[in-house]
């Protein structure tokens, strides 16, 4: 069976803005890499036993290399914060294949709103759009100039598609996402991503919009009400394979109970942002409390992602 994991070496590691860096990644005999699709992410397995995504931000055209930016968070625990001490160029790193939660459709125009570290998914797609000549505008969004990660990249690549928006240059005032979905065109697609607040805020404004026309990607989990993810209170958790009945409890999700059973499953966000931790459902009906699956992969009830999601039924029957 073929690797689902690739051993490549950095090829380059520079710094792009305050807090941020750039790491290109190669086979380590220069042979062509997995191909991807823009909004496409990898899984990067560190030494220190951390998984973290980070989106592809080069263009999809490109067949020897990946390129990622990762920043420095300030509530890290552990993944950036080992990124920027610990690696360099000719380390060698281990990654997933390309996997894409944020997939790029195709029509006829795009808007495109990053904020922060979130234009990374956005350059990939942006490179697509210019390639296949379609019509689409940037708003890019951050606290100030300094932390404009690619700002004179973009500004050679195409200015007059991307409109900057600085906090401290708009009287400390946040984008106004009202504004921005006020004037798209009627073909114009939404395309977000970058910190909660931003992509919340984009969220409620185009609550008119039809859900085909807005695209977000998470890189953590807005907040829920704790009655929220309590709803559906107690229930019995059914093992297929391994013939186990586990109770999990009101506050507990699925991942947390199997764990405290003895179970080590694959899993990297704990917020279901990602699919690591994605499980076949045999029976029962699922409470999806996740920011991927789409709305018909809800429906069709057929897999879940265990680390947020519960159970609407008494007992849930997992291929586990």
């Amino acid at each position: 069976m073929e690797s689902t994991q690739l051993d490549l070496v950095i090829t380059d590691f520079k710094s792009e803005a305050k807090d941020t860096v750039v790491l290109e990644l190669q086979h380590p005999h220069k042979f062509d890499l997995p191909a991807f699709s823009a909004g496409s992410h990898l899984e990067v397995y560190l030494a220190n036993g951390l998984i973290r995504h980070y989106s592809l931000l080069n263009s999809s055209a490109e067949k020897h290399r990946y390129v990622i930016a990762v920043g420095l968070s300030a509530e890290t625990k552990g993944g950036s914060q080992y990124i920027h001490q610990h690696l360099r160029v000719g380390d060698q790193v281990k990654v997933s294949h390309p996997r894409n939660n944020f997939v790029l459709g195709d029509t006829e125009e795009y808007c495109f709103i990053a904020g922060g570290i979130g234009i990374t998914p956005i350059l990939s797609m942006v490179h697509w759009c210019i390639q296949h000549h379609k019509k689409w505008r940037l708003i890019y969004a951050l606290r100030h100039k300094q932390r404009a990660s690619f700002y004179e990249y973009l500004m050679q690549l195409s200015p007059d598609n991307i409109q900057f928006y600085f906090n401290d240059e708009n009287n400390d005032q946040h984008l106004n996402a009202h504004e921005i979905v006020n004037g798209l065109s009627e073909k114009e697609h939404i395309y977000c991503c970058g910190p909660n607040a931003m992509m919340q805020s984009v969220k409620d404004a185009t609550q008119a919009l039809s859900t085909e026309r807005v695209h977000f990607e998470w890189f953590s989990a807005p907040a829920i009400a704790i009655s929220e993810v309590q709803s559906s209170g107690s229930f019995q958790l059914k093992l297929k394979k391994s013939g186990k009945k586990i109770q999990v409890k009101a506050d507990q999700s699925i991942l947390d109970a199997l764990e405290e059973d003895g179970f080590e499953l694959p899993f990297s966000c704990r917020a279901g942002i990602c699919r690591t931790c994605e499980t076949t459902i045999c029976s029962g009906i699922a409470d999806h409390q996740d920011m991927i699956l789409s709305n018909e992969e809800r429906d069709a009830n057929r897999t879940m992602l265990i680390c947020v999601s519960r159970a609407k039924s008494q007992i849930l029957e997992l291929d586990l």
